[in-house]
């Protein structure tokens, strides 16, 4: 889709919305208000903003749906290309070209504003070169917080909005201020919201950050007067009459908004308070630290939330942290830039092509202690005595050496668009893989569900052999849903150091939100099937994959060149 966009004044987006804590909870007039209409301000007051499509359709009342398609749990490559290039035409500072998602527009404004390069393979934001220098800008004057939000943004990608004060006692004036605001209202607020609110003006922001819980869902706790609604609506006028103040007397401000994501920023179900001085002062290690543990958090899929005592976000993780006292585990191996480059195969690969591609990636992921993979290698050495001539010590022995390599483990996509021939041929193809590699492998099939894993045995055994106990292993079938493979991966340390590969036909959408992807899982085409649709799906599933892996199209074996 190509977008025109005429008589508009380019706009900068401002995250600032003052949703009222009293009536119906409708978040929709300030997304409008937030993210619509500044789009729509026209140059010339004369004519209103003209945006066409390519057949010159009007699209004006399109950019909300689009919008809100590009914030939902599932990416959407079409709406996502859609608003960029829209964003790209109607915004002062936006790259519609940009890796990250639209959810996280705010924070690509911030980098363009700043001339930062996009967070990607090559471009790696760190603590120590960019989230400590920045917050010790913001410290020392610095005319606005777009360079420490983009730093934070960039190097963390946290999904959750955040709020940043100067400093302990910055937060400190805001909840003497909070105590006076809601003093007046004090009648019309619930038990519950005057208890939460009671126990959140005893916090102190002396830390990095303070986290804490809001909601359970989208549709929690948006009552009149609710602890959420008001806290939040709270700490935005709070940050509307600082602006004012600092404008009028030509200060700087001491606090403001960090809307990491866009979805976030209306009705959030976290919230970070973040210590800038902190951030100026603290060591780059415990700054990482800190945000791991906050993204870890949000990636729980167990949230308490209760209505009576505030629900802080990081408490169990900094409970189970200080219990097993177990170093941080680096993330091995940077993806490379080559990701960006490489093209699709104008043919199917064959057996030969997989086999190829598979070697590769277990020669780069090296030796374990122990698998099912077995690899004995034999060489020349004077330190043992020949065979046939023991006595002769100018013939040199010969030394076997045993090495393991990553057992493979085989996720085979059996969802409804996989026919039983694509199925047959994909098993086929396996077999023949394995029996070259001559290695026993792990099992499951999966589609909205994953069967058993099992463990076949192909070390010695005819093809034939092995299609028989093949047709033993239950095929679950439905729909297709490929987060469970990925969480059943990490649940295990062993699993996580075999080299999976997945079987499938790539139509699944990736979620908007960022969540871990095993750093060993592959991907090969199903076989049977048109060459041409598995291309289209494997990029769509690339693209919308970009916010997660940025090296996933290098995981896609047998495809690529």
């Amino acid at each position: 889709m190509t977008i025109t966009v005429t008589n508009q004044k380019p706009a900068v987006l401002d995250p600032l919305h003052l949703i009222p804590c009293t009536g119906p909870y409708d978040p929709m007039t300030a997304v409008q208000a937030t993210l619509v209409d500044p789009l729509l301000r026209p140059l010339n007051s004369a004519s209103p903003v003209s945006i066409t499509n390519t057949q010159g359709t009007d699209l004006t009342g399109d950019i909300l749906p689009l919008v809100l398609d590009c914030l939902g749990e599932t990416v959407q490559p079409p709406s996502e290309q859609a608003v960029k290039e829209l964003l790209g035409q109607t915004l002062v500072n936006f790259d519609q070209n940009t890796s990250l998602p639209v959810r996280e527009m705010f924070a690509a404004q911030a980098g363009h504003r700043n001339k930062l390069p996009a967070p990607g393979p090559t471009v790696l934001y760190t603590a120590q070169d960019d989230v400590i220098p920045a917050a010790k800008g913001l410290l020392g004057g610095a005319n606005d917080d777009s360079l420490f939000f983009a730093s934070l943004a960039y190097a963390y990608h946290p999904d959750t909005l955040g709020f940043w004060f100067q400093s302990s006692g910055a937060f400190n004036d805001f909840k003497a201020w909070l105590v006076q605001q809601t003093s007046v209202m004090a009648s019309s607020l619930p038990p519950d919201t005057r208890k939460l609110l009671g126990d959140f003006v005893k916090l102190s922001l002396n830390g990095l950050t303070e986290s804490l819980l809001l909601r359970k869902s989208d549709a929690d706790e948006n009552d009149e007067h609710s602890f959420a609604r008001v806290l939040i609506h709270m700490l935005m006028l709070y940050v509307d009459q600082e602006r004012q103040q600092a404008s009028h007397h030509g200060t700087g401000v001491t606090t403001g908004i960090l809307p990491f994501t866009a979805g976030e920023l209306f009705c959030p179900l976290t919230l970070v308070l973040v210590n800038v001085e902190a951030h100026a002062r603290a060591v780059h290690g415990k700054v990482t630290t800190e945000w791991k543990l906050i993204n870890q958090s949000l990636a729980s899929p167990v949230k308490v939330v209760s209505n009576r005592t505030l629900s802080k976000l990081t408490a169990l993780p900094r409970v189970a942290a200080r219990a097993a006292m177990q170093a941080v585990r680096n993330r091995p191996g940077i993806p490379s830039g080559r990701s960006a480059r490489v093209k699709f195969r104008k043919q199917p690969p064959s057996k030969l092509d997989l086999f190829k591609d598979l070697t590769r990636v277990l020669r780069r992921m090296g030796t374990v202690n122990h698998s099912q993979n077995i690899f004995r290698s034999s060489r020349t050495s004077f330190a043992k005595a020949n065979r046939r001539n023991p006595d002769d010590f100018n013939k040199p022995g010969r030394v076997t050496s045993t090495h393991y390599m990553p057992d493979l483990h085989v996720f085979v996509d059996t969802s409804g668009s996989i026919s039983e021939k694509n199925y047959q041929e994909a098993v086929m193809m396996l077999i023949q893989v394995a029996k070259k590699l001559n290695v026993n492998l792990y099992f499951n099939s999966f589609s909205h569900i994953l069967s058993q894993e099992v463990m076949l045995k192909v070390q010695n055994r005819s093809v034939s052999q092995i299609w028989k106990e093949f047709r033993r292993v239950p095929k679950v079938s439905g729909g297709t849903q490929f987060r469970q493979v990925w969480d059943y991966i990490n649940a295990s340390p062993d699993r996580r150091r075999r080299l999976s590969l997945m079987i499938t036909d790539f139509e699944w959408y990736p979620p908007s939100a960022r969540v871990d992807h095993p750093i060993n899982l592959y991907y090969a085409p199903c076989s049977a099937m048109d060459w041409n649709d598995m291309v289209q799906s494997a990029q769509r599933y690339a693209h919308g994959m970009r916010h997660i892996d940025p090296s996933i199209r290098q995981k896609l074996l047998g495809m690529v060149i």
